[in-house]
């Protein structure tokens, strides 16, 4: 599948931003204040959860969509592009490492930014787990590796798409999710609409004494849901 490297994801904002300014600039539009306003209300809306920070934020920007052209293009061309690596992803296969019978060089997995992605059904060798990604599903199922001792971690930040990750009866798991919109549904109990919010939730805590392994599961995204069952 075609990945956008970081370099073209670069060229292609800065690309965006110089539509923006030559618009703004030659053509004497002054929305462009609107659009930095609305991206700095956005901003602070990320770090300090509050709604009417966001909302005021798309408000600027819808203000500045009705006579900004430049904005109008990018904000098609990326509501078109999305919709479609969404409709067309085929599953891409990522694993942790080799199985654990063969001697091999573990390789790490690899930041996609827009794939649809699940793991393997063979048995391996855990690795922490840290995953960018703007569009697309992702499946991780942990049932099939070999948890250490300590604390491992699933760490995933996403822009759209589903989250579903599958967790083993006997782990501790510990998860922190937060999204501008999103769905949870996490060991039977369902989260249905979640704007702007954090959920912490934990489970299997309480059937073990003292856990000699736990999971970690942190998932950011801004349009997505996210599952995690135990199978």
């Amino acid at each position: 599948m075609t990945q956008f490297s970081t370099n073209k994801l670069t060229m292609l904002t800065l690309i965006a931003f110089l539509l923006i300014f030559t618009e703004s600039t030659f053509f004497e539009n002054g929305s462009i204040m609107f659009v930095v306003l609305g991206a700095f209300f956005i901003y602070i809306s990320m770090r300090k959860r509050r709604k009417w920070l966001f909302w005021s934020g798309v408000i600027c920007i819808a203000i500045a969509l009705t006579s900004m052209w430049s904005l109008r293009i990018i904000v098609v061309a990326t509501l078109l592009y999305v919709l479609w690596k969404m409709k067309k992803g085929d599953p891409v296969h990522i694993s942790f490492s080799k199985p654990v019978t063969q001697q091999s060089v573990t390789k790490p997995i690899k930041n996609k930014l827009f794939s649809f992605q699940n793991t393997p059904l063979q048995s391996y060798e855990w690795q922490d787990v840290h995953i960018q990604s703007f569009v697309g599903d992702l499946y991780i199922d942990t049932t099939q590796t070999v948890l250490p001792k300590g604390t491992s971690l699933i760490s995933i930040r996403q822009g759209f798409g589903k989250v579903r990750i599958i967790v083993p009866y006997e782990i501790p798991v510990r998860l922190h999710y937060n999204t501008f919109v999103g769905d949870a549904k996490c060991f039977g109990n369902a989260y249905p609409r979640i704007w702007n919010d954090t959920i912490t939730l934990r489970d299997g805590y309480d059937l073990i004494e003292e856990a000699s392994t736990e999971l970690i599961i942190t998932v950011s995204t801004l349009f997505g849901d996210v599952e995690v069952i135990r199978q």
